[in-house]
């Protein structure tokens, strides 16, 4: 994912369905500088920085 997407994605009042390693993650924060997300994997209390590269949108709402 490219870091505008990211922050589209995480400023949005709608649930946009993104993934990380297969799992569905909510987005925190982006870094422009760095070009990383702080996620949440959803369903869990975990919670990692990422490269927001490593990310996939998959396009549709949750």
């Amino acid at each position: 994912m490219i870091i505008d997407k990211a922050i589209e994605i995480m400023t949005s009042t709608k649930n946009i369905s993104v993934l990380y390693e297969g799992k569905p993650i909510w987005i925190e924060s982006v870094d422009k500088d760095k070009r990383t997300a702080v996620v949440s994997v959803l369903g869990t209390n975990q919670t990692e920085e990422v490269l927001v590269a490593s990310l996939t949108y998959t396009g549709s709402e949750m």
